[in-house]
């Protein structure tokens, strides 16, 4: 891993191309990778969060640095489960929940699945009809069909119809070993909040 996270590029794209016209959250922002592509594709404002000071700072420089607006942007430093649980709303078109891993270890994988299933339920619930969320996990002990079962039940407690309109794995030029199995580590999918 570099940083910027290489293994995103591909869906930064996705939000590039769907961020036209829409307000973007960009959760667990890290540096804004995603905010900016945002940006970049034509949203009308996004809201960058992240619980690292100096995340949040670099976010607001890379914005910046790419020709854009920052002072019109939001850039909040907060845990992000912390600011899902106080808004009432989520008043975006268009959500991306990016948090680093929740299971760096097989032990962790109850706990992780636990925390994915929050932060997944509380966007959810909080975001209006016919809203996007692009939902990932970078944790290999928490595999695709494991992932999609903790979105299931996120969905159920949320009382919301989900569809799944995208997936995404690794880009070609992040191979999987066969024989180094952490290297299948990342998961995306795209959802319609109904």
């Amino acid at each position: 891993k570099t940083g910027f996270f290489l293994d995103h590029r591909e869906m930064r794209q996705w939000v590039r191309q769907l961020a036209k016209g829409k307000r973007v959250l960009n959760a667990f922002s890290y540096t804004g990778g995603f905010t900016v592509y945002a940006l970049a594709g034509g949203a009308t404002r996004v809201d960058s969060v992240d619980i690292s000071k100096e995340a949040v700072a670099k976010a607001c420089a890379h914005v910046t640095l790419n020709g854009f607006d920052a002072e019109s942007q939001g850039f909040v430093c907060e845990d992000l489960f912390v600011f899902l649980r106080e808004q009432a709303t989520l008043p975006y078109d268009l959500v991306i929940l990016d948090p680093p891993a929740f299971a760096k270890r097989q032990k962790d994988v109850v706990q992780a699945c636990r925390g994915y299933k929050d932060i997944n339920r509380l966007a959810m619930q909080k975001m209006p009809p016919h809203s996007l969320l692009l939902t990932c996990s970078c944790s290999h002990f928490v595999d695709e069909e494991l992932f999609q079962k903790v979105l299931f039940q996120a969905a159920l407690e949320a009382g919301r119809q989900v569809r799944i309109i995208g997936r995404h794995r690794l880009a070609v030029d992040h191979p999987i070993n066969i024989f180094h199995p952490e290297s299948n580590y990342l998961k995306s999918f795209l959802l319609f909040i109904e």
